[in-house]
């Protein structure tokens, strides 16, 4: 939907896939199971901030494809 909009309204829109995260709804759906090898949110703002520095097209990105300092 977001992609559609921007096609149809001229504006630049992204998707952005996160990829895995330890959050806690990232924990509900794997109960036992140990997600402390995933990474924090906060990882993921670097990758964001790429994005919109570099301004690609509209289009379907995943956050650790974008570069970014991560620390």
């Amino acid at each position: 939907m977001t992609l559609t909009f921007a096609a149809e309204t001229g504006l630049t829109a992204y998707a952005v896939d996160p990829g895995d995260m330890r959050t806690a709804m990232h924990q509900d759906a794997f109960p036992g199971e140990d997600i402390s090898d995933r990474p924090l949110p906060e990882t993921v703002v670097p990758h964001l901030l790429a994005l919109l520095e570099a301004r690609p097209e509209s289009g379907r990105y995943q956050a650790a494809d974008l570069g970014g300092d991560v620390r």
